[in-house]
């Protein structure tokens, strides 16, 4: 009985040390991290949204967005600023699903919009419900 009641005691153990860590590896591949890929200067390449069609953009454009390890960001139209500030990475799980999904927010914002970087390229925002969405190629 006794060898039970351990095995029993070691197995929920197991479950419960499995089940309550928490996921920062998540969040740190984003985050203030010194090698985050994030931190870049970027060149719009494709614009998304609505019915509309997909609107490309030839390298060279100069519409360029930069974020940078001290959680600041530019966005740039023909080598001018158009907007600048802070911004901060958090992570949301949709009630459909348990995919996270990275969120940033700019300037202290509670609005956040989708942000996601694969391949050197960075997609910030989601045509899901209409909206727009904007694909950056790393320069």
């Amino acid at each position: 009985m006794r060898l039970i009641r351990l095995f029993l005691f070691v197995f929920c153990a197991a479950i419960m040390s499995t089940g309550c860590k928490k996921d920062l590896q998540d969040t740190a591949k984003l985050k203030a991290a010194a090698n985050s890929p994030l931190f870049a200067k970027w060149e719009l390449r494709i614009e998304r949204g609505g019915l509309q069609p997909d609107r490309n953009f030839a390298a060279g454009n100069g519409n360029i967005v930069q974020f940078n390890a001290d959680s600041t960001y530019a966005f740039y139209v023909a080598d001018a600023i158009t907007k600048q500030g802070t911004f901060h990475i958090a992570t949301q799980t949709y009630a459909q699903g348990s995919e996270k999904y990275y969120l940033i927010y700019y300037d202290g914002s509670a609005n956040g919009e989708v942000i996601d970087v694969q391949n050197d390229m960075l997609t910030l925002g989601t045509s899901i419900a209409d909206g727009p969405s904007y694909v950056y190629a790393k320069k």
